[in-house]
């Protein structure tokens, strides 16, 4: 038997619970999350993820077991929060609470893995400043594949997958309120999804700005 493949280590020996939040930080931010404001808490849960990294190579929530299949356990390196991004967004928090929404200001209760409530949920997608008119962005939430589109200083948001061809809508190109796919040219009222194309309407999803930040309703 051949020797086992070393461990393909994600950061230094030396890394630090300082240069764990460093390198967070900006990412989390991204997606609407910060630290958790009880800092004895994210000390502890960061400390026990460097143990994980000295184990595995890379640093897997702690709160969850790992398969040994590292396709499979990719979905619960931290932050995991893309790959859970509307459950997230229900429990106002990470599976074990290292991060909380940044409009949570007291984390200190939300530790552990707690039930999400049902009922829509608003997921931020990204801050107003980020898109400019007649800009698509591409959204992945979960399973959903979702274009938003900014028209006239407003935001919309509709399936990202043309009826026609399977096409990804996000590619496309603005023509007023009008989306146009890459591949075909099918046009899309970014407002209600219609399409002049028989029975080939797209889901719409509610979108709304609060604080410089948008977000989408999903549920």
């Amino acid at each position: 038997m051949g020797e086992p493949e070393p461990v393909r280590r994600r950061f230094g020996p030396d890394v630090t619970i300082g240069d764990l939040k460093t390198f967070m930080t900006p990412y989390v931010e991204r997606l609407g999350y910060k630290f958790n404001t009880d800092e004895a808490f994210v000390t502890e849960t960061l400390e026990a993820e460097i143990g994980i990294l000295d184990e595995t190579g890379d640093i897997y929530c702690p709160c969850r077991l790992r398969t040994g299949d590292p396709k499979q356990d990719a979905a619960i390196v931290c932050p995991c929060i893309a790959v859970n991004v509307e459950q997230f967004a229900a429990m106002r928090k990470c599976w074990c609470g290292l991060f909380i929404r940044t409009d949570i200001e007291d984390g200190s209760s939300l530790h552990g893995v707690v039930e999400a409530p049902e009922g829509p949920v608003d997921v931020r997608v990204a801050a107003e400043s980020d898109m400019r008119d007649g800009e698509v962005r591409h959204l992945k939430l979960g399973k959903r594949d979702i274009a938003l589109a900014r028209v006239g200083g407003r935001f919309f948001a509709l399936s990202n997958v043309c009826r026609h061809a399977f096409a990804p809508l996000a590619d496309g190109y603005l023509d007023g309120y009008a989306l146009m796919c890459p591949w075909h040219g099918w046009r899309y009222d970014v407002r209600d999804g219609t399409t002049d194309h028989p029975n080939a309407d797209v889901k719409t999803y509610a979108v709304a700005v609060r604080g410089g930040e948008v977000f989408v309703t999903l549920g």
